[in-house]
């Protein structure tokens, strides 16, 4: 079995130095904090996935200088990371001239400007941490979306070579385009290489993951609980009459509909002889605590069965792994995410 060892069971510090609105230093300073890694080394929980946005270092008036007043928190994550026995996965999140969000105004693979800034960013981040060891990972870029996959395949084997001229040994982690989709592994380029590590995201059945979440207008307006697992047509209407092509009508939305979205994964591992890192899934806070229960350890017994590595999106916001005072909602959504 092609495994992710160290990197089996993991959490997302999803909105803390990333997609954080308009908060500043009290925030930066107070919503992880060190203590929050024995906890989650006592979970049994292996690595932090630490999702970045560039402009936490760099800002867009003066490209190429970086500011250490942002850097702290990414020096601090890997060292108490490292105290802790926790490895680090970094993420830049939000790239010069590119955000999953952003749309047409995302210029990464069209600017020259841009391009370089990025490339430069991750040759910053690997003399920074070049003594740093397995401990800690490269993640290029979060959820791609573009109209197809060369420019990107094309980009990341240039910013590869770039960090492994300072650390020949660093893994680097990438995922494939249309928000890191399972379905878009076949169009990543696979290289020989074997510090180069492929991952995706999951959160099917979206309509659950998902459910009344408020920046997505169709799932505010549909104000159905959505259980898991569920019978595909319980939820026609949401589907407009048309049920996505590994649901069916008459069946059951659960670990067997799981499986078939993760098949894509599977294929890549027997193909290609390589691991996989799922990088996020999660069900959001309006789910039921029971039916998030049994979807977390529905994805960790997948993961498990198939090698691979995962991280929940969000040790605090999104999920219910934590709530708003950062204390533990349901301990069992904490063991099933734990799982190794």
């Amino acid at each position: 079995m092609y495994t992710m060892n160290g990197y089996m069971a993991g959490c997302n510090l999803g909105h803390w130095i990333s997609q954080y609105g308009r908060k500043g230093a009290e925030h930066w300073d107070t919503y992880i904090t060190e203590p929050d890694c024995p906890r989650m080394a006592d979970w049994g929980v292996d690595h932090v996935r630490l999702p970045v946005d560039y402009f936490i270092f760099e800002k867009d008036e003066n490209p190429g200088v970086y500011l250490e007043d942002g850097l702290k928190y990414v020096d601090n994550t890997i060292a108490w990371a490292k105290k802790y026995g926790i490895n680090v996965v970094l993420d830049l999140h939000h790239a010069p001239g590119f955000f999953f969000g952003n749309g047409e105004k995302n210029d990464l693979f069209t600017n020259t400007e841009s391009k370089t800034r990025y490339i430069n960013i991750w040759k910053n981040f690997a003399h920074r941490y070049a003594e740093e060891g397995e401990n800690l990972r490269f993640e290029l870029l979060n959820e791609l979306v573009w109209d197809n996959s060369d420019p990107w395949n094309a980009l990341w084997q240039e910013t590869a070579a770039a960090i492994h001229a300072v650390t020949p040994d660093r893994k680097i982690i990438v995922g494939g385009n249309k928000w890191n989709s399972v379905w878009e592994l076949k169009n990543l380029y696979v290289t020989d290489n074997p510090n180069i590590v492929y991952t995706f995201h999951m959160y099917e059945p979206f309509i659950f993951s998902h459910q009344r979440a408020s920046w997505i207008p169709n799932h505010v307006a549909y104000t159905k609980p959505v259980t898991y697992p569920f019978a595909a047509d319980d939820h026609l209407e949401y589907y407009g009459g048309q049920l996505p092509a590994q649901m069916e009508r008459g069946g059951m939305v659960d670990k067997d509909y799981l499986r078939k979205i993760f098949a894509p994964a599977a294929e890549f591992i027997e193909t290609n002889k390589r691991p996989l890192y799922l990088g996020e899934y999660g069900a959001i806070a309006n789910c039921d605590d029971d039916s998030a229960v049994r979807w977390y350890n529905d994805v960790a017994d997948l993961c498990l069965e198939y090698g691979i590595g995962r991280a929940v999106w969000s040790y605090r916001g999104f999920a219910k792994i934590t709530d708003a005072r950062n204390e533990v909602h349901d301990i069992r959504m904490v063991e099933a995410i734990a799982r190794k």
